[in-house]
Order: C-alpha cells, then sequence, then structure tokens
C-alpha cells in the first residue's frame, strides 16, 4: 500500500499542476458570468420589481440622490451583497435595464464586516468605490 503511494507521487512530480494560482493568476471568466450587479441610475424607475422579484429578500428600495451633484432624491435599489445568492433574476426583471452584471466577485465581495457588504444606490451606480481595480 505505501508502495503503491509513493509510485503514484513519483509519476505526477514531472506532470504540470492542476490547480489555478488565483492570486497571481487571474482566473478568465465566461461571458455571462453573474458577478456583482451594477445600478444605471439615470434608466432606473424605482419601480421595486428588483426588490420584489429577490429570492432571498435581499434588495430594499432605498431613497438616494440621484448624483453627487444634485440635491433631488429618488427611489433605488440597495443590495445586501452577504444575503444575494447572484441568481441574476433582478436584472432579469429590470424593465429599464437599469441593473446589469458585472465579472466583479471577489474585490467587491469579499469583506470583514457585514456593514461593508451593504451596498448603497452610490456604491452600485460607482460613484462610491468599491475597492476594485477595473471597474
Amino acid at each position: 500500500m505505501v508502495l503503491k503511494n509513493i509510485v503514484r507521487a513519483v509519476k505526477n512530480i514531472y506532470k504540470p499542476p492542476i490547480t489555478r494560482r488565483y492570486p497571481e493568476v487571474p482566473t478568465e471568466l465566461p461571458d455571462r458570468f453573474r458577478g456583482l450587479q451594477k445600478l444605471d441610475k439615470s434608466k432606473c424607475i424605482g419601480c421595486g420589481i428588483c426588490a420584489n422579484t429577490c429570492p432571498n429578500s435581499a434588495i430594499k428600495i432605498v431613497r438616494a440622490r440621484v448624483s453627487k451633484d444634485s440635491d433631488k432624491t429618488r427611489w433605488f435599489p440597495a443590495i445586501d451583497i452577504s444575503h444575494c445568492m447572484f441568481c441574476g433574476l433582478c436584472i432579469d426583471q429590470c424593465p429599464q435595464d437599469a441593473l446589469s452584471s458585472t465579472k466583479v466577485y471577489t474585490t467587491g465581495v469579499i469583506r470583514l464586516t457585514h456593514e461593508e457588504l451593504l451596498y448603497t444606490p452610490d456604491m452600485l451606480a460607482r460613484e462610491t468605490p468599491v475597492g476594485e481595480n477595473g471597474e
């Protein structure tokens, strides 16, 4: 039994590794990958269909400023990423295509506290930085 394991180990020494070296070499993602959501505030009408569609109740409709410069407020979705299962139903059901999916899945999602996973409309619209390099 021990000899069999040693022979197997020696055979596998010269084979290329099958694991991914993730932090050093980023993983290539398919075009239809569902990552962190992105909000286009100019398209959003605040209808709440995304919040009603969410199976985990991760989306709440909150009042927020239309832009940084404006004092006008409207209703926009805020997403609790810790409860989101990235199913994409909110994106599919949005009548104005205001929500879209990005390829951000680690830098925008991995946080130390729960409060950092509550994404406001400004964070979803990328007006406030999410801590991610390419977005």
